[in-house]
This record gives C-alpha cells, structure tokens and sequence, in this order.
C-alpha cells in the first residue's frame, strides 16, 4: 500500500509539472530578412534547448514563465521571457566583443586580442551595387584603404592603396594571388584588411605594404541550398567636358574656295568653281562662326557616293561626341550550390559576366567557377580543397593615355562633325575620314574615323587563371595540432592586336603577346594552444615553414613596316623581319616563422613573431633576413567598473622590422638581348653596373590605438596612428662615363611616414521597423624624403616633359611637383612678355614648386537603412587635397573646344572677334622688363590691361606652356553606390516553393558630387612611371545602374 500510494503521490507531481510547461515555436532569421539554420535556443539556467531548422523554424518546450535565449555566431544574442512573440525574431549582426576575425595564413583571433589595426568588411556589403571588382567594392568603407587607377569606361581593375602604397598582398582562403581581378565577389564571405607591419609581419618581405585576407563562402549545416543571384546593368556616359557650339573646325574664321583647275581637275568639276569648304585637314576648332553658312563639307568630296558634290548648312551638330559613346549593357549571373552537414562542408559557384562596353564593338565575357570543400576523414583528420577558376575573353579593351578615342574627341577635334555620318568609314569602295588633307587628297592627315578604329583595329584578350589549395588538418589532441598545404597560384594571358591594312593613315601591324605567370607554395604549420594559472593564462603558439617557387614567362612578337597581304594579319606576313622579344624570370624562396600569443586573465594579451627568409634574388653569402612582429593589447574596460556607456575601451600597440630582398637580376651582371641584326643574334653588356650587396631595404613601423564601444556597443571609436621608416632604400645614381657604365643602384634612401586613421559607426536609429547604421572613417598618410645618396637632392618619379617633374627632394614631402608656372610680383599682379603684333605671352617661371602629389586626407561614408522588408544602402569616397595633371585639359584649350575659348567678354562682345572689333578675352597684370639672377622673370611696374586674341592666348606656346594653369586639385566628394532592396514575406515565397527572394535597383558611381574639373574623377586617374598623376587623354568616366534579382532554393 505505501508503494502504491508513493507512485500516486509521483503520478501527481508529474501532470502538475506538466501542466507548468508551455510550448514556445519561433522563426529566426538576420536583419536582411534570411533564415538563420543552426541558432542556438536555450532555456536560461538549464541545459534545455534545441537549433532552428534550415528556414529558421524553431519549437521548445519551458518551463511557464522561463527565459529563452537565442545565440547565433556573429550576431547578438537576444534574451526574452516565454511569452515573447517569437514569429519573427531578427538577430541584429554583431559588433560583439567576442568577435572573431581572419588574420595571417588564415589564423582565426578574437578581434579584441590583436594589438594592430584590423578591419572587415563582409561579402553582403561588397556586392550592395554587384560590383565585380574587389577593389572598387571596397572603396569607402576602411580607414587608410583608397582605390584608385581605373577609369569606369574600361575593363580593368581598380587597385587598393593601403597607407599610401599599392603594392598590397591579396590572400584567398590562404592562397596568394597575383590580382584583384581574380576575386569572385560573390564567393566572398569575408575581407579582412592588415594594415600595419606588427599585422603581416608573419607574411615576411611580400605582406610589409599591407594584406587583404579573403574568406570564401561556405555551406550552413542543414539541408541543401541553391542561390540564383542575377542583375543586369546599363553602364552609360555620365560626363564629358564643355564643348563650345559656336565655331567649327580649322585654324582661322575664313572658308577656303575651291578654284577648279582644268589642268588637274574632272570636267564634271567645273561646277565646284567658287564653292567653300572648310580645313579638314586641321584638328582643331577655330574655324568660321557656324552660322549655317553653305559649305562642302567633307562627305561631299567622296566620290560615288550620295554626299558627293552636295553643300550642306555650317551649323552645330545635331549628333555630338555623346552619341559616340552606347548604353553598355552588362549581365551578371551566378548560381551557387552548398550542403554541410557534421563531417562534410560543400559549396561551388558559377558565374558568368556579359559585359559590354560604350565604346563600340568593345566587350568582355568572364567565366568564374569557385569550389570549396571540406570532409572531416576521421575525428582527427579533417580534408580541405579549394578551386578557383576564371576564363576571360575581351575584344578592344579600351585604350587609355593620349592617342586613344577619348583624346581624339577631347583634344584635337571639329565641333561640327555629325557622328551619324562618321559611322560609314567605308564609301564608294573606299576608306574614308573626315580628316582629309584636301579636295584632291582624301588621305587621312592625323586621324582614321572613330568607328573605323572600334570595327577595323582589333585586340583580342585571354587570360585563363586558376588558384587553389589542398590542405590537411590532423588534431593530434585538444592541445596539438598541425596542418599541411599545397598551394598553387596561375595565370596565362594571350593577346594579339592588329592594325588594319585597310588605313590610309597608319601602317598595318600586327602583334602577339603571351604571358605566364605561375606559383607553388608548400607549407606546413604546427600549432600549441594551452592554458596555465587556473586558465587565467592562455598560450597559442605556432612554428611553421613554407616554400615557395616562382616563374614569369613573356614573349613578344610584332610585325615591322607593314603587312605585305591585305586582311591578313599574322606574323608572317611581316614585310620586315619580326621584332621579338622574350622574359624569363625565377626566383625560389623559403620561410619559417614563429609566433605566439599570450593572453591574461582576458584583458591583456601579448603577440610576437619571428621569421627568417632566404630568397635567390639575394646575394647567397648574405640572402637571410628575418622579420619581426610583436604588439599588445590591453582591454581597460575589464579593469573598470561595469556601465552603460562605456562597453569595451582597448589600448593596443605594435612594433615591426620588416627588410625585404632586391629584384631579380640585380645583383650580377645580365647581358641584354637585342633585336636581330641582319640575321644575327645581338647581346650587349648592361649600362647598370651590378652591386652583389644590394638588399630591398629595412621597413620599421611603430603603430598605437584604441578602440572603443558606448552604449552596450551602439557607438564605436576605433583611431589608429602609425609612424614608419624606411632605411637602405635601394636608389639609382648615375656614374662617370669613365667607369663603362651609366649607373649603379645603392641602399642609400630613407623615408619617414606618419599617418591617423579613424573609423566611426553607430547605430543611429534601431526601432522595431526603422533601423540606421552609419559608419564614417578618416585618414591621413604624411610621407617625407629624408635622404637620397650624398650629393643627390632630388630624382624625377616621373615626368611629362621636362616643364612637368613629379618629384622626390630631400628635406621635402614625397610627390612634389615642379614645372612651369605663372609668375607674379611682390603684390600678386601676374606678369606677362610683350610680343609682336599687339599680342602678350605669360611670363614663365621654370622649375616652381606647384604642389603635391598626396592629399591632406581621404575617407568613406556607408549608410545603411532597413524599413520592414525594405533596406537603402549609400556608400560615399572622399578626398581633399592633392594634385594632379590633366594633359587633355592643355590640348581643350588649345584646339579652341572647350567653352570658355568662346562666348562672350565682359565687353558683350565674341571673344573671337578681332580685338579691334571688339573681342578678345581681357588681360589684367604687370609687364615683364627682365629676368633676375635666378633667371625668373620680373617686373617694374608698368601696367598691362588688353585684350588678346584667344586663338594665341590659348596656344601651346602661350597659356599652353603654363604647366602650372593644368595642374588640379585632387579633391572629390563621390557617391559611389546606391542599392534599394526589397525582401518578399516569407509566405508568399514558399508558395512558389521558394525559400527567400529578393530584388534590388544598384548604381555604381552614381554621382560626382564634386570636383575641380567636373568631367574627371581623380579616383580614376591613369598611372604614369607606376603611380596616379597624371591625366594624359582619360576616356570619359561613366555611370552604372541595373536590377538585381535573387532566389534561394
């Protein structure tokens, strides 16, 4: 009886307990409206819980009135009681203090730990405008990180300037790659950015300018996912320069008369006696006022055609160097594939890109294909592969630099020309150009048509790259492990480019290039983790060694003095003996290093790192160098008494000594290898005398900051100052003619650089409905030229002509500028030279300092803005000061095509007018009487208040040799993307037996807020010698908008 009554009275307790249970379901999912699989739900104080499902479907069974917690990696956790409404539950992404970050050779760190600055930017915010360049994606979103070098009107690459250098290390999944360009943005995960030498110390000589780390993207454990990600975009001119409209092509205001000559001329030309026609042989436009005037215009002189002998009205054009350029349109598929379970991670991706180009009959076709797979083999041993390949092909990558298109349209031009007409370069059976030399001479004198160049001269592109990995992972206990990988790093580029034999301008050629790029890296890792004193004290500890092997492969060929079969374009058909040329560069390396991390009691942390690298490069009596890294991170708040307002505060600092090897061949003598000389080989003896103790020079870098957290991380603060110098700078320096060489290169430089970085975010507004990040950074780069070599105070960087020197001098900032400026007196009147006929030049002063190449700061903007199923995401760039030459700019003015060499003075009169008449633009200054002792010009005060004729003003002799009136301010203000998106409800999707969708309107580089010239981006300057400075014939930059549709299965 008392059993029976025992199990009564546990039967009761039982359905009482019961009945004080409540069954709890829920839906997680992140802020972008997707479904969190693999979200840990907990009954608080209990080790009661469950996971979300693969839709992020949940349900759990409480206790009546218990906690629920729910955690996911990356994300805040959120804390409620059971009778929350968890419908719809949104982890918001973390800002947490347990945030963990990728850093060298793939090593994942609790971000708190590192004593160096380090920044991410996820995958999600790189493709908010589907950009497919890594670098352009990154722009304005890190502190210190400037993208630069490519003009939005072709195919190339932007490049990542790191703290003032763009020769930056790029890692995918711990791969070295050569470029940017072979990132697949979609596949990316993650970027985190090393930005100071105590970072990628551990990477030795190639990671001391800076390191981009790339995560690929990886599979959710759950059930297997397809991605359909789609957009198509119309990439369209957004600005050329201001054209004047009132005067067309030639070199005076007069028409010139045909004079039949029965001698020379047709009978049938006898008619043609008297009529006018205008200087087509003359690139310019100070020609006659068009003002409708009937003329011959130079279709009109093309026999067997419809235009022949016809006179058409002189007025402004009714089709202008606008409908030259297409709306290019762009398509951009990818579809992705991913499984993951206990022992198994999967995912691959294909993407394909249809690109086209506003410049006609100019495309590029790009195949990526990105796999990434993980299979744990035992409990211990776990397998990882991963493969990247890309296949590109590009027809007539546009040409930058003078000479191209854009410089024919900007530069040296007619203002009436009709593109309509331009389009048939092809008349009557034969070639034609609007610039002919004559009535009787239809031969091109400067320039083909612009559509015969798109669809005549054509450039075909190949690359095919692939980069990859096998690694082996082998956890020998929770303490050692060790991992072992093969790396391989490959390109191959094949392009050829013809000059057509149909031109009657430009002999017919045609090229070939191949090029061969490979890498192999092995390397092998052992890792320590323990920890000590109760484990207050944790240790991570890492020896590893790498070897790596590098070939570069190029060879050149092309034609000599014409092609001697028409339409047939190959080498064979040279008429001369082929010039050709091949490169041949190897270099093996090997590499161990050390490191360690030690952390106490969670608020403080020490790393150090040493390594030791030899290189073939190097003189072997001496090619040892080694690498050291150490910093410090102190978290004070731990120390503090627990707020609200000040949630984390760390106090970080490092130091490293980064030295680097020479560049190949520069230690020993080469012989050069010379073209064929009536069939012999040639080999010459070098003009550089070898020096068998150059080394690369020694990098040391000294970096302090915090980072700090308000408001239960709301707001964070992270400020960063770096202080660099670099010694034994390898520098050229010319030698005596009697030592039987020109030069020799020595470790004699030293440069100094200082630098603040800023990175502001918060959460402005974080509602229910309505949420706002915003985040803004800031940075300065000072660098200065401490010494060259004794004896040497400045060297060209690089030049365009010997009146515009971008410059290194002792004792200054690095990137000084000097060349031919204005002159002025001691008041500020600006003197010029009295010349014949009643005409002035402006008084030249040589060699004057005008500026500096590096800005006072650059910086970023990215807003990010979510209403219930809508998000808005804006990214800005910003740069002040600088500067930079614009060679178009010089040949606008001098060709009479820009506005201002037309339109009214402040008389109400043409400017081109004579000056007796009325006209001509307005000169206030002083006289130039003489020159001092320096030979600068000066002045005794006699006035100078004239007009002058704008054709000479203007001129390349005139206002055109003032280098100093082309020289800009770099400063810009950019809104560079723009991406509204709208997630569709959950419900309506899953009736189509779809998992999530979204679509999106994105724009890239939507609007040039400001800038000096409006019609040039400084961002997107072209490089000359290797660095940004210099506009010399740009293409016109561009604007990009489309429709992005995505689908998950």
């Amino acid at each position: 009886m008392k059993n029976f009554n025992y199990s009564f009275l546990v039967w009761i307790l039982s359905i009482s307990i019961a009945f004080a249970q409540q069954m709890v379901s829920g839906v997680v999912s992140d802020d972008q409206g997707f479904p969190l699989p693999g979200a840990t739900i907990l009954e608080v104080g209990t080790s009661n819980g469950t996971t979300t499902d693969f839709d992020g479907n949940f349900t759990i069974q409480v206790a009546e009135g218990a906690s629920i917690s729910i955690s996911y990696v990356g994300y805040e956790t959120l804390v409620q009681d059971a009778n929350f409404d968890y419908s719809n539950v949104v982890l918001i992404a973390s800002n947490a203090l347990e945030e963990v970050v990728v850093t060298s050779f793939g090593v994942t760190r609790e971000k708190k730990s590192l004593g160096y600055s380090q920044q991410s930017v996820g995958g999600d915010q790189l493709v908010k405008a589907r950009e497919t360049d890594v670098a352009n994606a990154l722009a304005g979103k890190i502190a210190g990180v400037q993208i630069v070098g490519n003009n939005s009107s072709t195919f190339g690459p932007g490049q990542i300037r790191l703290r003032g250098s763009d020769d930056v290390l790029y890692v995918v999944d711990g791969v070295r790659i050569y470029s940017p360009n072979d990132i697949n943005t979609d596949n990316v995960a993650d970027i985190s950015v090393l930005k100071g030498a105590s970072a990628t110390a551990l990477y030795g000589p190639e990671g001391r300018n800076g390191v981009i780390i790339i995560t690929s993207k990886k599979a959710e454990k759950g059930k297997a996912v397809i991605e359909l990600d789609q957009s198509v975009a119309v990439n369209q001119l957004a600005r050329l320069p201001d054209f004047q409209n009132e005067y067309g092509g030639g070199y005076s205001q007069s028409f010139n008369v045909f004079n039949y000559d029965p001698a020379t001329d047709p009978a049938s030309w006898a008619s043609f006696d008297g009529d006018l026609y205008p200087d087509f042989y003359a690139d310019e436009s100070w020609g006659p006022r068009l003002d409708g005037t009937l003329v011959r215009h130079w279709d009109s002189w093309a026999p067997d055609t419809p235009e022949f002998g016809v006179k058409r009205p002189w007025t402004q054009t009714p089709n202008d160097v606008d409908e030259f350029y297409e709306d290019a349109l762009t398509s951009n598929t990818t579809l992705s594939f991913s499984k993951a379970a206990e022992d198994y991670n999967i995912r691959s991706t294909i993407s394909y890109i249809d690109q086209n180009g506003i410049i006609p009959n100019s495309k590029n076709n790009v195949i990526r294909f990105n796999l990434n797979l993980s299979y744990n083999i035992t409990e211990k041993l776990t397998f990882i592969t991963n493969l990247n390949v890309e296949d590109r092909e590009m027809l007539n990558n546009p040409d930058q630099n003078y000479g191209n298109l854009g410089s024919n349209f900007n530069q040296w031009w007619q203002r009436q020309l009709d593109f309509d007409r331009l389009k048939e370069y092809e008349r009557g059976g034969n070639v034609v150009s609007w610039n002919i030399r004559g009535p009787r001479d239809l031969r091109p004198l400067y320039w083909d048509m612009p559509y015969f160049h798109s669809y005549e001269n054509f450039k075909n592109f190949n690359k095919n790259s692939n980069f990859g990995k096998v690694e082996a992972n082998y956890k020998f206990s929770d303490k050692f492990s060790a991992k072992a990988q093969v790396r391989k790093t490959f390109h191959s580029y094949i392009q050829d480019d013809r000059g057509t034999t149909k031109s009657l301008l430009d002999p017919a050629f045609f090229a070939e290039y191949q090029l061969r790029n490979e890498r192999t890296d092995l390397y092998g890792m052992l890792t320590y983790k323990d920890s000590f004193l109760n484990e207050d004290l944790t240790l991570n500890a890492s020896l590893g060694a790498e070897k790596i092997e590098e070939s570069y492969r190029v060879l050149s060929s092309s034609t000599v003095g014409d092609l001697t079969i028409p339409d047939f374009y190959n080498l064979s058909g040279s008429k001369d003996p082929v010039s050709s040329t091949n490169t041949l560069i190897q270099q093996k390396r090997d590499g161990v290093f050390l490191t360690a991390s030690a952390g106490y009691k969670g608020f403080l942390y020490l790393d150090g790192s040493y390594r030791l690298d030899w290189n073939s490069t190097a003189n072997p009596e001496t090619n040892r160098i080694q690498t050291l890294g150490s910093s410090l991170s102190f978290l004070a708040h731990e120390l503090l008494p627990a707020n609200q307002t000040l949630t984390f505060f760390k106090i970080r600092a490092g130091y490293a000594e980064a030295p680097t090897f020479p560049d190949p061949y520069k230690i020993s003598a080469v012989y050069g290898v010379g073209t064929l000389y009536q069939g012999n080989g040639r080999l010459s003896v070098a003009s550089q005398q070898e020096n068998p103790n150059l080394t690369g020079g020694v990098r040391g870098e000294f970096e302090i900051g915090t980072e700090l957290r308000f408001f239960e991380s709301k707001i964070g603060l992270d400020i960063s100052y770096f202080d660099r110098n670099d010694t034994d700078i390898p520098i050229l320096v010319p030698l005596d003619g009697s030592t039987g060489y020109s030069s020799i290169i020595v470790n004699s430089g030293k440069q100094t650089s200082s630098g603040l970085e800023i990175g502001l975010s918060g959460d402005v507004i974080s509602g229910k409905d309505f949420k706002w990040d915003l985040s803004v950074n800031f940075a300065t780069l000072n660098r200065f030229v401490d010494a060259l070599y004794e004896g040497i105070d400045s060297r060209n960087l690089s030049t365009y002509t010997s009146n515009m020197l971008l410059q290194e001098r002792v004792g200054e900032e690095w990137g000084a500028l000097y060349g031919r400026g204005f002159t002025y007196d001691d008041n500020g009147n600006m003197l010029f030279r009295a010349s014949s006929g009643g005409n002035y030049y402006y008084s030249r002063t040589p060699n004057k300092y005008l500026g500096n190449l590096l800005p006072d700061f650059t910086g970023g903007v990215t807003s990010n803005m979510s209403y219930k199923n809508f998000d808005l995401s804006l990214g800005f760039d910003f740069q002040k000061g600088g500067k930079y030459y614009s060679r178009t700019e010089r040949y606008l003015d001098h060709s009479g095509l820009s506005d201002y060499t037309a339109g009214l003075n402040d008389k109400g009169n043409p400017l081109r007018d004579p000056v007796s008449a009325g006209g001509g633009v307005h000169i206030q200054g002083v006289l130039e009487t003489g020159l001092d002792a320096d030979g600068n010009p000066i002045s005794d005060g006699t006035v100078v208040d004239t007009y002058v004729d704008p054709q000479n003003l203007y001129g390349l002799g005139n206002l055109g040799n003032i280098y100093e009136n082309n020289l800009h301010d770099a400063s810009y203000i950019k809104l560079r993307t723009v991406r509204l998106s709208y997630r569709f409800d959950k419900e309506f999707v899953n009736s189509f037996n779809i998992d999530g969708a979204s679509i999106s309107f994105f724009a890239n580089n939507l609007w040039l807020i400001d800038a000096d010239l409006k019609w040039i981006d400084p961002s997107e300057l072209e490089k000359r010698s290797g660095i940004n400075w210099a506009e010399n014939g740009t293409l016109p930059r561009t604007r990009t908008m489309g429709l992005n549709l995505k689908l998950t299965f």
